[in-house]
């Protein structure tokens, strides 16, 4: 026998079954789940929380799918003990970005935790606990295991697509997101070296190859990423990369970039197709590390009407990734 439905639950469900149905209407009606209004809105909401005057959580105003505004009330860190021989470090304050598969389903067991008002918001500011910062990595063993990957068959793969490659429109600047913090463990990781590797190789090939504006020559690629901690930046500036805190990589996307990310934990597709069209995206075909995230009507009709796409060579680091060079009109 399953559990017993009270009628306060059978009264909740028939209100999620309607918020859904609303939502999947304002979608299905063509209207952007995000707008870059509403992230620079969460952008100014999550300054707030990050500047330290809100560490025991707050109300913020933010605006849902619906064109509704709504007051909600964000919680502060969870700040349980420490498992046995487990290091805490300290928390941290991110956005939390929602595909429209999660605005129209609740897979929580406990019904009572469904908010009626968060319901229809795609982006919501929350806290997560971060290891503590690691012991100083020699940026030498960046650039070693830069060299020891352009030594590979993988890199001469790669070579030979972008030196064949066409793209109809010039490009501005590289911006990479969710590409992972480079010390793990307190050692720096192989796998996010070559993600962080890649991106400024394709900035530098593609410049050789005369596709970048000349007055972008001198700007350097952009790298997102709130997982990123102190030492990451450090390294990350030291090989010439912008550091951008999220969600300033969204705001500075438009036509004229190339958008990379490899594997990303949130919904990226659904964020560009509804903000912008980059001329050139790489990015993973299965749309992240989560198996039940599906590439929606919106999503698949932005890649099948106004892209071409090209295979990517495989990496063990990569994943299924694939080139989206945007359609000449």
């Amino acid at each position: 026998m399953g559990p017993r439905t009270t009628p306060a639950d059978k009264e909740k469900l028939v209100q999620m079954d309607s918020i859904f149905r609303e939502i999947q209407t304002i979608y299905d009606a063509g209207t952007p789940i995000f707008t870059k209004d509403s992230i620079r809105q969460v952008g100014k909401e999550l300054r707030r929380f990050q500047n330290g005057g809100r560490n025991d959580g707050g109300n913020i105003t933010t605006r849902g799918v619906n064109g509704v505004d709504y007051e909600v009330f964000v919680r502060p860190p969870c700040r349980r003990p420490p498992r046995e021989n487990e290091v805490r470090g300290g928390s941290t304050w991110v956005i939390r970005y929602y595909a429209i598969e999660h605005l129209t389903s609740f897979e929580h067991p406990d019904l009572a935790i469904f908010d009626p008002q968060s319901a229809y918001l795609p982006m919501r500011i929350g806290a997560i606990i971060r290891s503590p910062a690691p012991p100083e990595e020699d940026l030498n063993t960046y650039w070693a295991i830069e060299r020891q990957w352009k030594t590979s068959e993988h890199y001469a793969q790669l070579q030979e697509v972008l030196t064949n490659v066409e793209i109809p429109f010039p490009l501005a600047k590289v911006i990479a997101v969710a590409s992972g913090k480079l010390v793990v463990r307190s050692q720096v990781s192989k796998r996010r070296v070559i993600h962080h590797s890649l991106v400024s190789d394709l900035r530098s090939t593609l410049v050789r190859r005369g596709f970048f504006l000349l007055t972008a020559l001198s700007t350097k690629s952009y790298v997102q990423d709130p997982a990123y901690m102190q030492r990451d930046k450090d390294i990350l500036r030291s090989a010439e990369f912008t550091v951008l805190d999220d969600p300033q990589a969204w705001l500075e996307l438009d036509e004229s970039s190339m958008l990379v990310c490899i594997n990303a934990g949130f919904p990226v597709a659904d964020i560009v197709a509804d903000i912008c069209r980059p001329a050139l995206i790489i990015w993973d075909s299965k749309r992240g590390i989560y198996p039940n995230w599906t590439i929606t009507s919106r999503v698949k009709a932005m890649i099948e009407n106004e892209y071409v796409e090209t295979k990517f060579p495989d990496h063990e680091c990569f994943g299924d990734l694939v080139m989206l060079i945007r359609k000449a009109i």
